[in-house]
């Protein structure tokens, strides 16, 4: 059997959105609810399987004191006694398993850890403590710790940790994983002209998690594009007893022709009597259909650039590679222009700044013949690739988690059911990919049994779900007419040297470059003090400066069309 999810024992756990398993705020709390959450599981942690009804938790939320003046962040050896209770704390300074296992020897039957950082809480590993650490350990985002601190510190809030399973009498639900939505979630219109072309299957997975059996169940979906309902299909009444489930096809999505814009897409399970956790009864799979974009993540609606909610720790201790697969049987029609993506580097328990790191882009044609990831002529340790186009990104600016943009060095044609991947070559494991948690592909994956999101650490084997269907990488692939191809003039880069400081010599990605390159060298009084003239070979020009003295100068790069630039770079002894 082959292995399609990527696992890396001590880094990379479970994220729960296609589980049962919830983080459940409980009444009387005004801020009563199921909140967004990952868990400690995996080789590195002791903690239960939280997937086992068994091994829930409840009980009222405190913050932990070590006795220092840091904010609970339970990094030494706790002074208030936390027995029955959950405990909560900070990220931040010290281990996952470290802060946990402070918990538990207070009493603790569980540790809630809030975020310190921006955006969704992230997977952790359990370090040197963590196979010591017996009870549950969740993490929550700093928004909802913000939310919720008042009544921890109040202690007047429970929660429930653990799994959704007979929990309620009357419960069904279903997971962002359990869906079936678009392919990818934006398309280019020039592949998406009618319903030969585009079309999107529709089907869910329902689940009853009560006690109950339950009887004259519907489900609906409905697609709207704008102001105007394009779908609308509900099924046939159904029966389900507890603890069961049932995967619920309704008719295939499709039109005549398809606009550009924002599809709202949403799906809803109906039952009666009411439904004791309503959470889980409705789920969003909304896809974009545009003049130029392409992406597995989900798009804003108003930049249009892919979003982050989380830059992932790669696991690599050299490189890491995470590619989009694209295929499509009218790829002709368009050409590839260039990436924009996300990164970031570690902002715990020290912020670093992604200032000066560098990345490459690349687009291979993967020419391996399978007709699936089942297909024994797929070996995922030695995929055929052959690059045809490449360029590179270096970071001027800590731009944590933000979007950015890289051009190829060449504009190609694609081809025809020809498989491609796109892909960020990061050759620092310093430097962590941004992902989109906010929807899932598992249910597509398990459908299709095709590549979405590739990935390889260190030049192992490759992973045709990446970190897992609901990770997505937050990038977009630019794409344009190929009929214009020959019309559309290949950028001049913008000059981003490296090392900037530098004492030894300076690195200048020039992208697609041919000919010869002039380069001035000039000081801050306006003098030229060296010229060199470089024939380049390669996309990057090299420049020695050991002759430089100290000091900032100007780089006056003309080409062989006669066209220049100047950058700013610094000499430092």
């Amino acid at each position: 059997m082959k292995k399609f999810l990527l696992s890396v024992g001590a880094v990379l756990l479970a994220f729960v959105s296609s589980s049962q398993i919830i983080c459940y705020v409980e009444a009387p709390s005004p801020n009563e609810g199921n909140y967004d959450f990952t868990y400690a599981s995996g080789t590195t942690w002791a903690s239960p399987d939280m997937t086992d009804p068994l091994n829930a938790v409840s009980g009222i939320m405190a913050f932990a004191d070590d006795g220092t003046s840091a904010d609970s962040l339970a990094c030494n050896a706790l002074i208030n006694d936390l027995t029955g209770k959950v405990a909560v704390l900070y990220r931040g300074s010290c281990e996952f398993g470290l802060k946990a296992k402070n918990a538990q020897d207070a009493g603790a039957i569980a540790v809630v850890i809030i975020n310190n950082a921006a955006g969704a809480p992230v997977a952790m590993g359990g370090g040197a403590e963590g196979l010591n650490v017996t009870i549950p350990v969740v993490m929550i985002s700093n928004a909802d710790g913000a939310l919720l601190r008042p009544e921890i510190l109040a202690e007047s809030t429970s929660i429930f940790i653990g799994s959704k399973n007979g929990l309620y009498a009357d419960d069904l639900g279903f997971t962002d994983a359990d869906v079936l939505r678009a392919e990818s979630f934006s398309n280019v219109q020039m592949l998406c002209q009618d319903n030969t072309e585009f079309e999107v299957q529709i089907g869910t997975w329902i689940r009853n998690y009560g006690t109950n059996d339950q009887t004259g169940i519907t489900v609906n979906c409905m697609i709207d594009l704008g102001a105007t309902n394009l779908y609308d299909a509900t099924s046939a009444p159904f029966d389900l007893v507890s603890g069961d489930s049932v995967f619920v096809s309704l008719p295939t999505f499709s039109q005549s022709t398809y606009a550009n814009g924002y599809y709202d897409m949403v799906y809803s399970v109906d039952m009666t009597p009411l439904d004791e956790s309503t959470y889980d009864n409705v789920r969003e799979a909304d896809f974009m259909i545009n003049d130029s974009l392409w992406s597995y993540a989900s798009m804003d609606e108003v930049t249009l650039k892919p979003i982050t909610d989380l830059t992932q720790f790669n696991g690599s201790t050299s490189t890491l590679e995470i590619c989009l697969a694209f295929q499509d049987p009218n790829a002709s029609r368009i050409a590839a222009r260039g990436i924009n993506f996300s990164a970031g580097t570690s902002q715990n328990p020290t912020p670093t700044s992604i200032d000066g790191e560098f990345v490459e882009i690349s687009l291979y044609e993967w020419n391996d013949v399978f007709t699936d990831i089942n297909d024994v002529a797929l070996d995922l340790n030695n995929i055929t690739l052959n690059e045809i186009a490449a360029s590179e990104y270096i970071y001027t600016a800590d731009l944590q988690a933000e979007n950015v943009y890289a051009e190829f060095d060449t504009y190609l044609a694609l081809q025809d059911n020809q498989r491609y991947l796109f892909c960020l070559n990061i050759y620092s494991p310093t430097i962590y990919p941004g992902y989109d948690s906010k929807l899932d592909y598992n249910w597509n994956f398990e459908t299709y049994l095709q590549p979405i999101n590739m990935i390889r650490i260190d030049g192992g084997q490759w992973y045709p779900a990446g970190y897992g269907t609901d990770q997505s990488p937050s990038v977009s692939i630019n794409f344009f007419d190929a009929t214009t191809l020959g019309l559309v003039e290949l950028p001049k880069p913008e000059l981003m040297p490296f090392p900037n400081p530098a004492n030894q010599s300076i690195n200048i990605p020039l992208g697609n470059c041919e000919g010869d390159v002039l380069v001035s060298i000039i000081d801050i009084t306006g003098k030229i003090v060296a010229v060199q003239n470089v024939s380049m070979n390669s996309s990057m020009l090299t420049l020695d400066v050991t002759s430089l003295a100290t000091g900032t100068y100007t780089l006056k790069v003309t080409y062989a069309d006669g066209t220049s630039k100047d950058v700013q770079v610094v000499v430092n002894r």
